[in-house]
């Protein structure tokens, strides 16, 4: 979907198998709307488990190095063209004229050369990982680099008949090629992951590429009338769930760093650089070098505040509350000072 010197969002189409329970299939026999699915399970009296197979979408949105941009670039969504020309987006898809399918497999294969290790998760569908090459691959990088580098002194040896000591630096030292090793197995090297899986309608509609921004004033009425009913739409479909499950710390227990009567702090994803936690001890996290990417949340206890709208007078020293312990916090865990901090 998109792709920068340091970022990549990827649309990922997959099988997955589905649980469910059924009251028409009895006695292994299938109901109708069943016939002909792959289906498999028990009989537990009258029901019967149920496992569909069934193709879902999800995001993938990895931290990279400027050596991967070539290969995950590969198959845009949107072309040159349709951008130039306002075409949204989401009109392609894996039946489009767009669609390379070399391209695509060509990225599949790149993501399987590597082993995925779970950092966190939130409990819902989103859920981070960092990935290490795999021993197959950096072994036939290794490989290939050695080879190179004995037919290079073959060659040189073979047409120098006789080697002075003033020729020496004509051909590689091992320590200027064990140099050179280094930084070609760094192009292979770790990056880390966020997987949302599966991803809705909305969340991809929101990783796809802009054709551009607009600037709208927001007017009470049209608060009113738009923004709020949008907000309810969202809280009453049941999809940021996950909020609750970080204010009553069942989930990402590893990134709380304060837990107040009134709201939580927590270390936000958007910090991508920061030590995994649920396997860098705190103590390691003091005057770490990715505190230049500091990024923590904020999130109220209290239901009823959706958005800065929602604040009145009466608000006024939760918000003061939720600064200073943040700070304290920050400075407490990290050792950044408050005057490098910027709140929002």
């Amino acid at each position: 979907l998109t792709v920068s010197d340091q970022h990549a969002t990827l649309l990922l189409s997959h099988p997955e198998i589905v649980e469910r329970y059924d009251d028409n299939v009895k006695n292994n026999e299938p109901s109708e709307e069943n016939d002909g699915d792959e289906t498999s399970g028990k009989n537990y009296s009258n029901t019967q488990e149920v496992s569909k197979r069934t193709t879902v979408q999800s995001l993938l949105k990895l931290t990279i190095i400027p050596f991967h941009k070539a290969i995950l670039g590969s198959n845009p969504i949107i072309s040159i063209k349709d951008r130039e020309n306002g075409i949204p987006p989401e009109r392609n898809s894996s039946t489009s004229d767009n669609f390379d399918p070399k391209a695509s497999d060509d990225i599949s294969s790149f993501l399987q050369q590597y082993n995925y290790c779970l950092k966190s998760e939130s409990g819902a569908e989103y859920s981070y990982h960092e990935a290490f090459p795999t021993r197959n691959l950096l072994n036939k990088v290794i490989n290939v680099e050695v080879n190179n580098h004995n037919n290079n002194r073959m060659e040189s040896q073979s047409t120098t008949s006789k080697i002075h000591d003033e020729n020496e630096n004509k051909f590689p030292k091992e320590d200027s090629f064990i140099s050179q090793l280094h930084s070609t197995i760094s192009k292979f090297g770790a990056f880390n992951v966020e997987l949302i899986s599966p991803a809705t309608p909305y969340q991809i509609s929101r990783a796809m590429p802009s054709l551009g921004h607009t600037l709208i004033q927001e007017t009470p009425s049209l608060y009113k009338n738009v923004v709020q009913p949008f907000i309810q739409n969202v809280i009453d479909s049941g999809s940021i769930s996950w909020i609750q499950n970080l204010i009553e710390v069942k989930k990402e227990k590893e990134r709380l760093l304060v837990n107040h009567e009134e709201f939580i702090i927590n270390i936000d994803t958007k910090w991508r650089s920061h030590p995994p936690p649920l396997t860098t001890p705190r103590e390691e996290w003091l005057n770490h070098p990715s505190t230049v990417d500091l990024y923590c949340l904020g999130i109220v206890k209290a239901s009823g505040i959706a958005t800065l709208r929602d604040l009145r007078q009466k608000h006024v020293p939760l918000l003061k509350s939720m600064a200073e312990e943040g700070l304290s916090a920050i400075k407490r865990v990290y050792g950044v000072d408050n005057d490098q901090i910027r709140i929002f």
